[in-house]
């Protein structure tokens, strides 16, 4: 109840002048509005001495006029003094002063007198208290409200018993207006009532007076508030009326924090509560706010989700379909795989151009370039997935995207499968065999790598058929609609799954030829890229899985740059750096360049397998054993084999023109 502010006074005058007392010892001043009925009216008894207790207060009364009759008459009165009124009490008597008149028929006039003087008629009062000389001039006096309403109610009561004696005791000539011994000694209640409600007559305030079948008078009433006045006094404001409705003006009322619609104070045991928010109701009037979640709309004080994809109006009380969203190519989750990926795109154009314009280079001769430029454009498509990834999903995109992403990979572990098992199988088995390897010339090494990407390429388009491409809406967190190409978690795990295995066996091949003589760097290039690979998609899976869609997507697109990076940068940026500044090393052994390495001392590039047949070996990769031209000999480095013949190395790998 502390919040209550409102009162609604329905008490005798005395009760409301002691509430307002009580009010004043309670050091409540100024927290209620006041609200009284007709009984307070506009009376100054309730208030006086206490103004400022009923200050903004709104009060009621009946319309009325003040009668100038009553007033020159209730003026004119004044106490009985002595023997004035000679035993007259049915009538008044002339007063001394003219135009006056003693009052003699009202024997409460002298304490009234004597109250509102404050002073005394009786002789043995003590001299502290004034006598009443009956000359005391009435001041502040105003005419009490229902003067006016007592004087009709005398009228309508006249008018029922004129009516009762017309319909029962006048004679048929409508001579005679008296009460007939039918009506003796008084007029039947019921029947004089029936007729008063019956009567219509204009009133002394010159408005109608009649009544309803319940018999209540027509209300016309009058709105008052209780005003502090610019002076500082406080007088009643006429602010509004009430005739059948309501009229009332808002820019009248003048409350303690100020005037108008903007200061009317606002009384209730608990607010509003604020848009998104229902009640929970502690009693009848009060309650708590409490907040529906961000996607839920109130409805009846209820809580209600909406349907995914949707979202609660402005007004929170429905659902408004939501638009599905893309990840716009500005957002960081984008631009950063977006950025990542141009350089790529830019990084492999320039190594192609560069094995391009070094092609029948010995370093680029040595390294396989077939499988070079296979790889080569993997590593490009790998990179242009960012933005097919990327792209607003479409039955085309998704089409794309189910094609590509494992396709791109695919060719790249193809190639780097191809090469690691070739090398394996020459150093592995080289002193176990005689006969020539078969399969290891450059058209073989395509045609194996086409046959490995083959297989992927055959399983999406499988993948296709058995589940067509298509779009889709997510909701991955409330609020939110985006849209995706409908695959299944399974299919996209199916679909890497070969790229997995191939992977793993490239690992493989990289461990197993990890010893090769150490002037091979091939092999350790392989080495690391594939072990940084593995490293990456090991992290890859679990925040693909376990992530929302914008980590998913950005996931994806950095594993599969990275993965592209680390084969670009390992095994092809040795390669474009020895080309572009070290030419000196991108020599052919014996070349008339090079003073130390003449054509009679090719059996220093050449190593003898058992049976002593002998496959030649030259540099293909960075010359970390290499230097400049040197003097005879300087270059070479003996090493025996098991039939305890002497080798001599210098940079040493699989040439490709050397096996059919």
């Amino acid at each position: 109840m502390q919040n209550v502010k409102p009162l609604n006074i329905q008490t005798l005058l005395n009760y409301t002048r002691k509430l307002l007392q009580a009010t004043v010892r309670a050091n409540r001043t100024g927290h209620f509005m006041w609200v009284g009925s007709d009984s307070w009216g506009a009376k100054v008894h309730p208030v006086r001495d206490q103004e400022f207790v009923a200050e903004g207060a709104i009060t009621i009364l009946p319309y009325r006029n003040a009668l100038q009759g009553f007033d020159d008459y209730y003026l004119s009165l004044r106490p009985r003094m002595g023997d004035e009124c000679r035993g007259q009490t049915e009538s008044n008597v002339p007063h001394k002063l003219e135009g006056k008149m003693v009052n003699c028929r009202n024997i409460w006039f002298r304490e009234f007198w004597s109250q509102h003087h404050k002073c005394t008629f009786s002789a043995n009062a003590s001299s502290d208290v004034a006598r009443c000389t009956g000359m005391e001039v009435l001041v502040d006096y105003e005419q009490e409200g229902l003067v006016p309403f007592v004087v009709d109610a005398v009228y309508a009561m006249a008018h029922g018993v004129h009516s009762v004696i017309e319909e029962e005791c006048v004679n048929n000539f409508g001579t005679a207006h008296y009460l007939c011994e039918t009506l003796r000694p008084a007029p039947d209640g019921p029947r004089l009532l029936q007729h008063i409600r019956n009567v219509s007559f204009i009133g002394r305030q010159n408005t109608e007076i009649k009544f309803n079948a319940d018999g209540d008078a027509y209300g016309f009433y009058n709105i008052y508030q209780y005003q502090r006045k610019e002076e500082g006094r406080f007088d009643y404001t006429l602010i509004g009326t009430w005739k059948e409705e309501l009229s009332l003006d808002i820019n009248m009322t003048r409350w303690a924090t100020g005037v108008g619609e903007f200061h009317i104070p606002r009384s209730m045991c608990s607010e509003n509560c604020p848009m998104g928010h229902v009640r929970n109701f502690v009693e009848a009037c009060c309650w708590s706010c409490v907040a529906c979640r961000e996607d839920a709309y109130v409805y009846n004080d209820t809580c209600k989700n909406c349907y995914p994809g949707y979202a609660p109006n402005s007004t929170m009380t429905g659902c408004i379909k939501l638009t599905a969203e893309v990840i716009p190519w500005t957002s960081p989750w984008a631009l950063v795989p977006l950025i990542f990926a141009s350089i790529g795109i830019l990084s492999t154009l320039f190594t192609t151009v560069v094995f391009i314009r070094f092609n029948r280079t010995p370093v680029i001769m040595a390294s396989g370039r077939e499988l070079c430029y296979v790889l080569l454009v993997g590593i490009l498509s790998c990179y242009g997935m960012s933005f097919v990834i990327l792209s607003k999903p479409t039955t085309w995109n998704c089409t794309y995207l189910r094609i590509g992403l494992g396709l791109c990979l695919s060719i790249c572990y193809s190639a780097i499968l191809t090469k690691t098992n070739r090398i394996s199988r020459i150093f592995n088995q080289g002193t176990k065999r005689i006969k020539r390897l078969s399969y290891t010339s450059p058209k073989s090494q395509v045609v194996i790598a086409s046959g490995i990407t083959a297989v992927q390429l055959i399983g999406t388009t499988v993948w296709l058929i058995i589940e067509p491409p298509d779009t889709t809406e997510i909701h991955p967190y409330p609020l939110s609609a985006v849209l995706t190409c409908r695959v299944s978690t399974f299919s996209l795990m199916m679909s890497l799954v070969y790229n997995m295995f191939l992977i793993l066996m490239c690992t493989l091949y990289a461990f197993k030829t990890r010893k090769i003589p150490e002037d091979f760097n091939e092999a350790k290039y392989i080495g690391f890229t594939m072990y940084s690979t593995c490293i990456v998609w090991l992290a890859f899976v679990p925040i693909y899985f376990g992530t929302n869609n914008d980590y998913k997507i950005a996931s994806m697109c950095m594993c599969i740059n990275i993965s592209a990076s680390v084969a670009l940068g390992c095994l092809f940026t040795p390669k474009v750096y020895l080309v572009l500044f070290q030419p000196y090393k991108n020599v052919r052994p014996g070349h008339p360049n090079t003073s130390g390495m003449q054509s009679g001392n090719r059996g220093a590039y050449s190593m003898r397998f058992a049976g002593g047949r002998s496959q030649t070996m030259q540099s293909m990769t960075s010359g970390s054993r290499s230097s400049p031209p040197m003097s005879r000999g300087a270059g070479r480095d003996e090493r025996k084999h098991a039939n305890g013949e002497t080798q001599a190395l210098a940079s040493p790998s699989v040439e490709e023109t050397s096996v059919s």
